[in-house]
């Protein structure tokens, strides 16, 4: 009952949504296993999921709705015993496409993934997998060791992970994750510092780079984080370095968060310079402002603008993006997303203006 109530009353994100954290005033390791965010769902954060953020509450052996001014039903937080613990995440979308000159497209798609948390020592060591079982053949996204120190204030990570860079939204296409390669199917392998002091975040990684996985060359990706969290606003800034013999990368980012009142915003704006390409070197911009407004207890609307320049170097080439999508959890465990996305771009590149509808049923522990 105490986790319960505090869960009701504390910060925090629970559905790998930057905007949670705003709302609530919390950072991400608050409610995620990664203290960067996104996968599992730590104890607290699965709690405050089933509590805070649902409209309703149903009783885990009945099914049936809480009464109310009963007692608190049950939650479930995947917790086997006290060094096993497991969570997933399944959603399944209806995708509707409809491209300029084209035939209109409908088509399901959907994409699961599972974790596994081993804590060997309670607070200080955690040995954790994160897997895309579907669609397709398993793919490992996350294998990694963590040590914390003592008192909780610094960590050291070793294995296949997610780096550090920007910030981690939920939608893999949006263009501050697409144009950097830093979305939930980019994972890299090596090791991870950070120290979690106050209101005060700093994560840097060293990894393979230049395509993860097995890389061998010199060159390696340099990825850090930065921020600062302040119960109704936040700052923070991103840098990555990407030295190879092909062609070197180097990134910039800067986000912010603000609370006013039912709406959490979010802004973000990315700097890409490739030097080695074909045309030597290419400058990009991304850009990101979005605004969400808690309408009702388990009820989010959700408005997005984006902005993506491919090449400074050239003129009307730009391309704009403005999504509204509404989320609602009627009941913990499940959420359901209906939204529309609005590409605009080159106007001769029928997929740069393709328009997509979609629904979408997201269950998770």
């Amino acid at each position: 009952p105490l986790l319960i109530a505090a869960a009701l009353l504390a910060p925090c994100a629970s559905l790998a949504e930057p905007y949670l954290a705003v709302r609530t005033g919390a950072k991400c390791m608050a409610c995620h296993v990664n203290p960067t965010g996104g996968g599992k769902r730590t104890e607290f954060g699965a709690i405050y999921g089933q509590t805070a953020m649902a409209a309703a509450r149903l009783d885990l052996r009945t099914g049936q709705a809480a009464p109310a001014g009963g007692s608190e039903p049950a939650s479930w937080t995947g917790k086997l015993n006290d060094q096993f613990s497991v969570g997933a995440d399944l959603r399944g979308n209806m995708q509707y496409l409809v491209v300029p000159n084209e035939v209109d497209s409908f088509a399901f798609i959907q994409r699961a993934q599972a974790y596994v948390e081993v804590t060997p020592i309670a607070d200080r060591l955690t040995i954790y997998l994160d897997e895309r079982v579907s669609p397709g053949a398993a793919t490992n996204r996350e294998t990694y060791a963590m040590l914390w120190f003592a008192d909780k204030g610094a960590y050291v990570k070793a294995g296949r992970m997610f780096v550090p860079f920007g910030l981690r939204i939920e939608d893999d296409t949006a263009f501050i994750r697409q144009v950097t390669g830093t979305s939930f199917n980019s994972s890299d392998d090596g090791v991870e510092a950070g120290l979690e002091l106050g209101p005060w975040s700093a994560q840097v990684s060293v990894t393979n780079g230049a395509g993860g996985g097995t890389e061998t060359n010199r060159g390696k990706l340099v990825s850090s984080l930065f921020a600062f969290v302040r119960p109704v606003w936040r700052v923070g800034l991103s840098a990555s370095t990407n030295f190879n013999d092909a062609a070197d990368r180097r990134m910039q980012s800067v986000f912010a968060g603000l609370r006013t009142g039912s709406v959490s915003w979010l802004a973000s704006g990315v700097h890409i310079t490739d030097d080695g390409t074909p045309t030597g070197r290419l400058e990009q911009w991304a850009a990101l402002v979005e605004g969400n407004y808690e309408a009702a207890k388990g009820h989010n609307l959700k408005l997005t603008y984006e902005h993506y320049d491919p090449n400074a170097d050239l003129k009307e080439d730009e391309r704009n993006r403005y999504s509204a999508v509404w989320e609602y959890v009627p009941f913990q465990f499940t959420q359901f997303r209906l939204g529309v996305r609005k590409n605009n771009g080159i106007s001769q590149n029928n997929a740069q203006n393709t328009t997509e509808a979609f629904l979408q049923w997201h269950a998770f522990f």
